[in-house]
């Protein structure tokens, strides 16, 4: 519990930290650079916490990396993230379906040349997402889930590190198109960010990604590693990044089917929430008949 709290401070002090250090250095330009600032402070704020995590991890005497997941030699560690990948591939291929049939979303077939460039896209989505799962499972997954003894005291970090994994979707600083930066510029727009987070989430896409992450944070205590996680979370960005950049939101579909689907990034939502639930709940089951 309290890795989850330290942890959860870590990422608002660097969010904080970037937002100021960014705000001073283009109070230097003239007019903004081809990065915007909103950009620049997120993706400084990602850096300022990969730069600093060996000391927190120290801190909170976590260096070690069986602590956080990495428990498997390399090479089996690599098949256990290819065997969560697919497995991800093929529990998330219903739920596509699922899409089209209730005419959510239109699979455009007419992008589908196999030609230099759509396998460049693929290989370039593909290492997108496997970056993005490595950074987030080690962190939410990793750091700030350790396995207790008591039952109750696991359950409860793996909900509150998901809701924390969710929330972090959210902290987003809108476009700043302002040409009079000031050093308190991002400052007072990240603190924007959080006071009005209640009306800045979509809560149907903040369910599906709770949801996701207690599976993904059950998976992490049963095994205790990470592979898995890191495989099925990259399976899951893949599947979400290509399928949006092939196909379109059915706006004038007959069924009026769009409310299953959030207006966070058109994907998750209603639907993907009870795709996930039934695969939390499967899950779930099949530990319990093994602990009979």
């Amino acid at each position: 519990m309290k890795n989850i709290v330290f942890f959860t401070i870590y990422i608002i002090f660097f969010a904080i930290l970037s937002s100021l250090i960014f705000s001073l250095l283009y109070m230097q330009f003239d007019e903004q650079p081809i990065i915007t600032l909103s950009k620049s402070i997120k993706y400084g704020a990602i850096l300022l916490c990969i730069f600093f995590i060996v000391p927190a991890m120290k801190t909170k005497k976590l260096y070690d990396r069986r602590l956080i997941g990495y428990i498997e030699p390399k090479i089996q560690f690599f098949s256990n993230t290819l065997k969560g990948f697919f497995i991800s591939i093929i529990f998330m291929l219903p739920l596509l379906i699922l899409f089209v049939s209730f005419d959510i979303r239109n699979i455009n077939f007419s992008v589908f040349v196999f030609d230099k460039l759509f396998i460049y896209t693929v290989i370039y989505t593909l290492s997108i997402s496997l970056l993005i799962s490595f950074i987030e499972e080690s962190f939410f997954r990793g750091i700030m889930i350790q396995k207790s003894n008591n039952f109750l005291s696991t359950s409860t970090i793996i909900i509150l590190s998901s809701l924390i994994y969710s929330l972090f979707h959210f902290l987003k600083i809108p476009l700043i198109i302002d040409e009079n930066i000031f050093w308190y510029t991002g400052l007072i727009e990240f603190i924007n960010v959080i006071t009005n987070l209640h009306n800045i989430i979509s809560f149907d896409a903040a369910c599906t990604l709770i949801l996701f992450g207690i599976l993904l944070g059950t998976i992490r205590v049963k095994y205790n590693t990470i592979s898995y996680c890191i495989g099925l979370h990259a399976g899951f960005v893949f599947i979400i990044k290509t399928f949006k950049q092939n196909s379109s939101v059915t706006y004038e579909s007959v069924y009026n089917n769009n409310y299953m689907i959030s207006s966070y990034d058109r994907f998750t939502g209603e639907l993907a929430s009870i795709w996930v639930a039934i695969a939390l709940f499967i899950f779930l089951m099949l530990l319990y008949k093994k602990t009979l």
